[in-house]
């Protein structure tokens, strides 16, 4: 499983083709809701989406922060900057989805940020975890 970045001809929604599939904010219910205000505030957003992911998934990891919005496990995770939607429920599933997806191998999550740390580093640790990878 890679992580890719998205290009201009990849307009298409959260949809498989070829292996690949987006988790940007805006195409896939797995999107970043903690908005990057600079390059300062990537880590702090990284490390509130993989806690936020967690409490999502209901991993031990979050039971500490099981039921807070994503606006307080940001802050809890020093993030400052603005916090768009989540759905918790909508995240589970998709991670359900490309878990199942995941089996068939070859599986692509494409993002903007990449080659630089992003979020979908969380989506592809907690989905080879469940493949035990």
């Amino acid at each position: 499983m890679t992580i890719g970045r998205v290009g201009r001809a990849d307009a298409r929604p959260a949809d498989v083709t070829g292996g690949r599939v987006r988790v940007d904010r805006g195409h896939s219910p797995l999107g970043n809701p903690f908005v990057l205000g600079g390059e300062e505030d990537r880590e702090a957003a990284c490390e509130a989406y993989d806690l936020l992911l967690a409490e999502a998934l209901e991993l031990p990891s979050a039971r500490g922060v099981m039921g807070w919005s994503a606006a307080a496990i940001g802050a809890a995770r020093g993030f400052t900057g603005e916090v768009g939607g989540w759905d918790r429920e909508a995240a589970a599933d998709e991670m359900w989805r490309l878990r199942l997806l995941s089996r068939r191998g070859g599986l692509r999550l494409d993002c903007h940020c990449c080659p630089r740390r992003c979020h979908a580093e969380s989506v592809r640790a907690r989905l080879m975890a469940c493949a035990g990878v």
